[in-house]
């Protein structure tokens, strides 16, 4: 009897040890803040993008665009100078160049990636916002908020081929399928698909529960869509019939989502100052792994898919008029002068974790 008690004691102990072990690695989070990097004015921010070849983090900041370092000591390399309403940033390395629009003049600035300088400016289209770029054709994608249209820019010849008419006030955009881009309208809680051979949307898919879509993402090899909303919840759709999957709350007042198809992890970054974090168990079938707390206002990431790091813009919020702090919201006041960049950094494993995901593009069928 002894005997069988001090095993059963033992096992109990045991138990007891892998509970607190698991509840220690609950409690832990997965990610932290490695880095801060003050931006000083201008006092607003927009679009934030990483280019993996350069290592620098391409911030818009209203009338410039403000270029960071990823390295161990992260600092402002420089600025592209000139920039009338910067909102979407593209870069295209092997052509050394970048691409800024001017929201404010509906146009597309063109910049020397080494010099920072601007060296040419193509016409768009009213309230220039989100860019994308497809490599395999060489074109830029502008998202036009107030003109209801896409522009697409040859990036070789740099000048612009066409203004496919969208029906709505574009958000975000992707443009990952050779041959077809995807779009978010706002104010119609639709996902458009545009043909880029015909310059015509030629589906319309409604994404009724969401409200004001802004944030986009695709997984191009399972076919599935992301499609973020104001309303706290990131929807999955089939990138080949609009057929919803899946949907997984996240936090409110969303701008950007991004996939990360490393770790098969999908981002939301929200102005109540949090970053949702879900995960893509199947191509059906995703999950909220945690809300990660940041900063009240950031809004728009970037991620570095290699290294797993999250790249966030805010400012310091400014106090109400009784001295108090604001709360959560959607459009806060912040102190001038108080933007900054901060990177977050994958715990746990997550820099190189990778499970086995969906299938490929071939095991998809809807």
């Amino acid at each position: 009897m002894k005997t069988f008690d001090s095993f059963c004691k033992s096992v109990l102990a045991a138990l007891l040890c892998v509970c607190a072990l698991q509840a220690a690695s609950a409690a832990a989070p997965l990610y932290r803040q490695t880095a801060t990097v003050p931006l000083g004015k201008p006092d607003r921010w927009d679009y934030v993008h990483f280019d993996p070849t350069l290592q620098q983090v391409f911030v818009a900041h209203d009338s410039e665009i403000t270029v960071v370092s990823t390295d161990q000591h992260p600092h402002i390399v420089g600025q592209v100078r000139g920039i009338a309403g910067a909102h979407g940033i593209a870069t295209e390395p092997t052509l050394g160049v970048g691409y800024a629009d001017n929201g404010k003049t509906g146009r597309l600035s063109v910049f020397d990636l080494k010099t920072l300088r601007v060296i040419d400016s193509i016409p768009t289209d009213a309230d220039s916002d989100a860019v994308a770029y497809l490599a395999p054709t060489h074109t830029v994608l502008v998202a036009n908020g107030d003109g209801h249209s896409l522009s697409l820019i040859d990036a070789v010849a740099r000048r612009r081929i066409a203004n496919v008419a969208l029906g709505g006030s574009p958000e975000g955009v992707v443009a990952i399928m050779p041959g077809y881009a995807f779009v978010n309208l706002a104010d119609r809680r639709q996902v458009v698909r545009v043909d880029l051979l015909h310059h015509l949307v030629d589906t319309r898919w409604p994404v009724a529960e969401c409200v004001s879509p802004h944030g986009l993402a695709m997984d191009p090899a399972n076919q599935r869509l992301f499609v973020s909303c104001k309303n706290g919840v990131l929807m999955v759709l089939s990138a080949r019939n609009g057929r919803i999957v899946a949907t997984v709350p996240i936090g409110m007042g969303t701008d950007t989502a991004v996939f990360d198809p490393k770790r098969h992890l999908i981002f939301s970054s929200n102005a109540d100052g949090t970053l949702s974090v879900i995960d893509q168990h199947t191509a059906n079938s995703y999950g909220l792994l945690a809300s990660v707390p940041t900063a009240l206002g950031a809004r728009t990431m970037a991620e570095d898919p290699e290294s797993g790091r999250v790249f966030l813009v805010t400012a310091e919020p400014a106090q109400t008029p009784d001295g108090k702090a604001q709360s959560r919201q959607d459009h806060p006041r912040f102190k001038p002068g108080t933007v900054r960049m901060f990177m977050l950094a994958p715990a746990h494993g997550l820099e190189t974790a990778t499970h086995p995901g969906p299938g490929t593009a071939h095991a998809i069928s809807n």
